[in-house]
């Protein structure tokens, strides 16, 4: 086989993961299993590609902007096994292993999302895909709402009808707030504005449906956030709302909102009976961890569960890698979000076109929104949303990527 015909196959392949990997983002809210045998496939075809064709593409994980990002995810990993070995639990401490292969994900977005459209084009069927998903719940729950409303009160309705309430609430925010800066640029790009709009909506009602108080509250600060650094107009009319919608509407409609501040809450009891718990743990175990196996079981010997899911984990990211991986891994864990902000951060004060801007500026949002719902449940551990979590937090990697390689990208002028 002569170098043509090798680039010729390892372009296809290359063509081939990519799309792999959008149905494995796009799916992963309608199907675990459907977006696993797309990971499985595109990281199978990775490894192949990688030992036959030694793309050079492979040479900008080493680069010097995601060396210490490298650093970390390695210490993490290194950590994370680490627990298993010591593990409180021993039988099947190394099952749920699996999750560190989620990384992949973050490294192969950088290296095959070469050209501007292409990012583009994946970005905007991803929030299609959720928005799609949304349409068929909103209408599932306005068919049953009048049923639902006398059986139980409004604050029990939740959606759920392809995934549990936190993890469909969770992809949905951050599906939206990738693409929300969007909304208030002039530069055209492949969907008018309006069009963008239409296609949000429907995602931005059915996470409110899914009343997720965690993605409530991150919503809400990335909101504010984006209102204070890029758009006042926004700001003020996002608090007007907040504001009149606590005055007009009925407290049946607002109380789960409301429970977010009090400490009185069942669930709110539970997440600091949890809390501390884990802290806990830490005491007992602080260099290695408990390791993540078995919690429910080495949470009773602390304390009786209240109630049914209470211990099952420890409903906040940083006490249970805390907890299960001990302090080197929680600084290996912070390590890698610290790294990969700032270098968000960099791309954003270093990004001249408005277009580009943006989309960093969305993942940004990204990055803050699960950071911020990540203090209330444990989505690190949630398979769909890292996935989703894991590409979104790419973007400005990818766009500093095809900048340095120069790369003829997708025009705001076509």
């Amino acid at each position: 086989m002569n170098s043509g015909q090798r680039s010729v196959i390892s372009d296809k392949i290359d063509f081939i993961i990519l799309i792999l990997l959008t149905i494995q983002i796009a799916v992963v809210s309608i199907s675990i299993a459907v977006s696993s045998i797309a990971f499985g496939a595109w990281a199978g075809l990775w490894l192949i590609q990688f030992f036959i064709f030694k793309k050079d593409s492979f040479l900008y994980i080493n680069s010097e902007n995601l060396k210490a990002i490298n650093f970390f995810i390695l210490a993490y990993a290194f950590f994370e096994i680490l627990s298993r070995f010591f593990a409180v639990y021993p039988e099947g401490a190394f099952s749920n292993l699996k999750r560190l292969l989620l990384f992949l994900i973050f490294y192969v977005s950088i290296v095959k999302v070469i050209n501007f459209k292409a990012l583009i084009v994946i970005l905007l069927i991803n929030i299609t895909a959720v928005s799609a998903v949304s349409v068929i719940e909103i209408t599932k729950y306005s068919l049953k709402f009048g049923e639902m409303i006398n059986q139980m009160p409004f604050s029990e309705i939740r959606i759920d009808y392809f995934n549990y309430p936190l993890t469909s609430g969770e992809i949905k925010m951050m599906s939206l707030l990738s693409v929300f800066p969007l909304l208030f640029i002039k530069e055209k790009f492949l969907l008018h504005r309006r069009t963008l709009l239409l296609i949000l909506l429907p995602v931005i009602t059915s996470m409110l449906l899914t009343q997720s108080r965690n993605v409530l509250v991150a919503l809400t600060i990335c909101f504010i956030i984006f209102g204070i650094a890029a758009n006042r107009k926004f700001l003020y009319s996002f608090l007007l709302i907040i504001i009149a919608a606590g005055v007009i509407l009925p407290s049946q409609y607002t109380d789960r909102a409301k429970s977010i501040i009090d400490p009185g809450h069942l669930s709110n009891k539970s997440r600091l009976n949890m809390w501390s718990v884990g802290i806990q743990m830490f005491k007992d175990h602080p260099f290695t961890g408990v390791a993540d196996s078995h919690i429910r079981e080495i949470y009773e010997t602390y304390r009786t569960p209240e109630e049914q899911s209470e211990g099952v984990h420890l409903h906040n990211n940083f006490i249970m890698i805390l907890a299960t991986t001990g302090i080197f891994g929680i600084i290996s864990f912070l390590g890698i979000f610290i790294t990969v902000f700032l270098k968000q951060i960099k791309f954003l004060r270093n990004e001249k076109d408005n277009l580009r801007r943006m989309l960093i500026f969305g993942s940004i949002l990204v990055m803050i929104s699960f950071q911020v719902s990540g203090i209330f449940e444990w989505s690190f551990g949630d398979h769909e949303v890292v996935t989703v979590f894991f590409f979104l937090t790419a973007v400005p990697f990818i766009l500093n990527n095809i900048s340095n390689n120069k790369i003829n990208t997708f025009s705001s002028d076509q």
